[in-house]
């Protein structure tokens, strides 16, 4: 107590600090020096947290019911004073304590909101800075983003695009519906080429990849697709495919005129057997009684090789003619007879012998016939080069299909000639590398564009013992491929 009459609070407040208080309390003697001081203590607010209301006094009665009433009520005020100070300096400090954590709430959104500003605007500057169209679709195929360059590409600003459902993928039509089908099943990356319709109609050839987008819980949140606008590299392939049909044409060509002989040969054969069964023919009508079967027979004969001599000039017309490929089923033993027949004079003139070992019942392959059998005509011309100064072995080349596996037949050309010399191996295949004193060094590259094309792969080896082995491989038709 700081305002009190008398001293006895000086004895009984060093009481108060041995002993704790929470409950009401009457003290016999406050151990004041003067004996008979009782005292009463009331705790204010619970367990006393709020201080104590302490009374002391001489009187005999005290303290009276009277006495306790008014210090009790003097603690219950005390106590709600105390306890309204605290609310109010709780309510201060939560008020100072929100006002604090607003402003620093304040401070970090306007911070995260700049950067966020800042991300933005740099991603969209890196976006625009691309080449290629970029442009960010929401799962139900509204537009949220693009690029500068999708919209160059495509004619639509983002403006026209965004937000707008379908807008986009509606105009890309039948095209569209490929890549979007291939996200919703595969559900990961893909990449495909198709082509597209711009703004105003015209159409472009463009390389597609897409990505799909989740959210943080794994739901769909859109994808990105990435356009590169490949109409120049179509259209460059595309004047390649030209080019090298064109030189396949005049390699073709180059090619007959070395086997001019042999198609001499070949030509003049049924023509002579024509000739002389004619003749014979004449005589037999000359006669009075004509032996009808037998001029029935020569007639067949001269039949027979009229078809040869057409077949002859039907297959040098085929690949003399200049024409686009053609690609059909085809039965690769045909083609490779096909081969050995139209080379068999030139094959004689090398002083070599053929060995044909082919499997049957190959399944088809999908290609064109002329680029196959001029694929043909030039491994066997090769292996037959390579033998031309061979004297100490017999000159054979041994033609050669299998079936590598259910997907793949294999054709191969082995020669028993000087072989494959280290340095020249990998230049084999290269455009105008050559041996030969008069070769132009087409044919190899000619021959391993034309199998590639076809789905295939050409290579050489060398044999153990002496000669080399060309061999091709060609995919075999499949329905369910189509190819």
């Amino acid at each position: 107590m700081d305002a009190v009459r008398g001293d006895a609070w000086t004895s009984f407040n060093a009481w108060l600090r041995e002993h704790e208080v929470w409950e009401k309390v009457a003290v016999a003697d406050v151990g004041h020096p003067r004996a008979g001081y009782t005292g009463l203590v009331f705790p204010v607010g619970l367990h006393g947290d709020g201080g104590l209301v302490a009374v002391a006094s001489r009187r005999a009665d005290f303290p009276t019911d009277t006495d306790q009433l008014l210090v009790s009520v003097a603690a219950n005020q005390a106590a709600m004073a105390f306890q309204n100070a605290r609310l109010a300096e709780e309510r201060r400090a939560v008020a100072n304590a929100l006002r604090h954590s607003r402003d620093e709430l304040e401070l970090i959104v306007a911070e995260r909101t700049a950067e966020l500003r800042r991300a933005s605007s740099e991603l969209q500057t890196i976006l625009d800075a691309s080449l290629v169209g970029i442009v960010l679709f929401r799962p139900d195929l509204t537009v949220q983003r693009c690029n500068t360059a999708f919209e160059r590409m495509f004619g639509w600003t983002l403006e026209e695009l965004v937000d707008r459902p379908g807008l986009l993928a509606d105009e890309m039509d039948d095209g569209w519906s490929p890549v979007l089908h291939a996200l919703q099943t595969a559900g990961g990356p893909f990449r495909t080429e198709i082509r597209l319709r711009r703004k105003d109609g015209t159409e472009f050839d463009a390389d597609v990849a897409c990505t799909p987008l989740t959210e943080e819980f794994g739901l769909p949140a859109g994808f990105v697709a990435n356009f590169a606008d490949i109409s120049d590299r179509k259209h460059a392939e595309a004047s390649l495919r030209k080019t090298q049909d064109e030189l396949a044409h005049v390699a073709r060509v180059m090619t007959l005129g070395e086997l001019a002989a042999s198609i001499a040969h070949e030509i003049n054969q049924p023509l002579t057997a024509i000739v002389a069964n004619a003749s014979v023919s004449i005589n037999l009508l000359s006669r009075p009684a004509p032996h009808i079967p037998m001029i029935r027979q020569l007639l067949t004969e001269i039949m027979a090789d009229g078809h040869r001599a057409g077949d002859v000039m039907k297959r040098l017309r085929q690949l003399a003619t200049k024409s686009d490929p053609h690609r059909t089923l085809l039965d690769i033993n045909a083609v490779i007879r096909e081969v050995v027949a139209l080379v068999d004079s030139e094959i004689q003139r090398h002083g070599a012998a053929i060995r044909v070992a082919l499997t049957p019942d190959l399944p088809p392959v999908n290609c064109d016939r002329v680029q196959l059998q001029q694929v043909l005509i030039n491994l066997v011309m090769n292996g037959l080069e390579a033998m031309d100064g061979i004297t100490d072995r017999r000159r054979q080349l041994t033609v050669r299909s299998i079936a590598r596996d259910e997907k793949t037949v294999r054709v191969s050309v082995q020669d028993a000639g000087v072989g494959i010399a280290s340095p020249s191996a990998d230049k084999l295949f290269d455009a105008f590398f050559t041996t030969k004193s008069a070769g132009m060094g087409m044919g190899l590259s000619i021959s391993r564009s034309i199998v590639e094309e076809h789905g295939g792969r050409l290579w050489a080896t060398k044999n153990a013992r002496f000669g080399a082995t060309f061999q091709f491989e060609l995919p075999v038709y499949s329905e369910s491929a189509g190819s």
